[in-house]
């Protein structure tokens, strides 16, 4: 299974910026020509801007490859499931806090729910920085309200694949000024600079701190975006990733995906590759509308969480295994609780594994067990790191599995490839019902597993989620 790898360290251990390590500098050469595919110049854009904005992607393992012949690598699964549950853990963690506390509207708030700290965030969007650009890889997160990049001089830095950003080299970079309004916490203000500082602490207790400040974004064929208020992190430690940073893309008021509404809409949309081709670039992120939108796309109405205001929730209403409806779990399982913040399905780029609430990911998973067998796929006797439910496939096509249906409030059904949901263990030999158990808060997520090659589309001006098959 191609999740994330990530760093066995402890959370409060420090990675100092320096010459990469060996197999990086192998991959380096790589990531580069990666981010070579950018038509970079110094010009500023044209005065007419184009209808969308669109952002190459690739998946974590096309910029950094897995060694393939790593004797660690036979807890290389495992050491990725726990980066995943890590991040999961934290989802969970960032909602109970925000039950106990009110949102504060006069700081600079991100969720404490970012794939970054947990190696789990695995598609990098590849952008310029600055005038002249300095090309980066930020890591895409629905869960964050926040754009930051580590800046130089650095303090703290962690190794990163791209070059560092120098603000002091860009034209159009601008310190925010510790004034109102721009600086909403005169607390975090810079009495040395003058400027407008910022601080977000994960829950790893991973950080970065910096000062806020505005530059422009440059993105494919020169379209770039001016002003963005930005984190210039000085400051990071425990973020043990090969990105460059973040593009939060959340609900937000200092997310990208808000910054950039008034040009193109309260609209994005992403499709996630196949992450088993490592040699594919078909993913991307769009920003504003493509019309009109293929009569195989399907929606659901976006929900809202007043205890967390920036994720993405839809309302899940069951489940097909074989073309029968799933039974034996109830659907208030899978409900948000709008009083309390719990429960909910929300739909995140940064999880991989998608979870379920307890008894309706049992339902489901016993639904699929049943037809399994009926098809000739023999169960293993054990469970496989966190799967329960994991097959011997030998004479048995991995398209002839199961098929298994999503059922979304308003008539949305999506029909999943079985690659999306029965993937291989780490030796091959076996494949798991790549589904797991949410925890006792009972938050659902479908993970980026479960969506790829789907173009997911995220429409907050008309309050709906949509999905397209095919649609990388």
């Amino acid at each position: 299974m191609n999740l994330p790898r990530v760093r066995n360290r402890g959370k409060n251990q420090r990675r100092a910026a320096g010459p990469p390590p060996m197999r990086t500098m192998a991959h380096l050469k790589h990531a580069l020509a990666l981010l070579g595919l950018l038509v970079f110049s110094s010009s500023h854009a044209t005065l007419q801007p184009p209808t969308t904005l669109h952002v190459p992607v690739f998946h974590r393992d096309t910029v950094f490859p897995p060694p393939p012949d790593d004797v660690k690598c036979v807890s290389l699964l495992s050491r990725r499931l726990a980066a995943d549950a890590a991040r999961y853990a934290a989802l969970v963690a960032s909602l109970i806090i925000g039950s106990l506390t009110a949102h504060d509207d006069d700081h600079l708030h991100s969720p404490v729910i970012s794939g970054l700290p947990f190696a789990s965030g695995e598609y990098f969007a590849s952008v310029g920085v600055g005038t002249p650009p300095t090309p980066a890889l930020l890591v895409i997160d629905t869960g964050s309200d926040v754009v930051w990049l580590q800046c130089k001089p650095c303090v703290h830095c962690y190794r990163q694949l791209s070059p560092l950003y120098d603000p002091r080299g860009s034209s159009t970079y601008a310190q925010t000024p510790c004034s109102p309004p721009q600086c909403r916490n005169p607390q975090t203000c810079d009495g040395t600079t003058g400027g407008c500082g910022y601080r977000i602490v994960y829950g790893d207790a991973s950080s970065t701190s910096g000062n806020l400040a505005t530059d422009r974004l440059v993105f494919s064929n020169d379209t770039s975006v001016g002003n963005v208020t930005l984190g210039c992190g000085h400051d990071n430690e425990g973020l043990f990733g090969s990105a460059a940073g973040l593009l939060g893309v959340a609900r937000g008021n200092n997310s990208f995906a808000t910054q950039v509404a008034d040009s193109y809409g309260r609209y994005f949309a992403y499709c996630l590759g196949d992450r088993t081709r490592s040699g594919s670039s078909s993913s991307y992120l769009v920003f504003g509308r493509t019309a009109p939108e293929p009569p195989s796309s399907v929606f659901t109405p976006l929900r809202s969480n007043p205890r967390r205001p920036s994720l993405y929730y839809v309302d899940m209403v069951g489940f097909s295994v074989g073309g029968e409806p799933v039974t034996g779990f109830s659907n208030a399982s899978l409900s948000l609780d709008p009083a309390t913040g719990r429960g909910g399905v929300v739909v995140d780029s940064g999880t991989s594994i998608t979870r379920f609430a307890r008894d309706a990911y049992g339902a489901l998973r016993d639904a699929f067990d049943a037809r399994a067998a009926k098809v000739g796929m023999r169960k293993v006797g054990r469970g496989i790191s966190v799967f329960d439910a994991c097959y011997d496939l030998r004479g048995v096509a991995v398209a002839d599995a199961p098929g298994v249906v999503l059922h979304f409030a308003g008539g949305a059904d999506v029909a999943l490839p079985p690659e999306n949901y029965l993937v291989p263990e780490e030796s091959g030999r076996y494949h798991c019902f790549a589904l797991e158990a949410a925890g006792h808060d009972g938050l659902s997520v479908i993970g980026n597993v479960l969506q790829q090659r789907f173009r997911v589309v995220f429409d907050v001006e008309n309050e709906r989620v949509g999905f397209e098959p095919n649609g990388c």
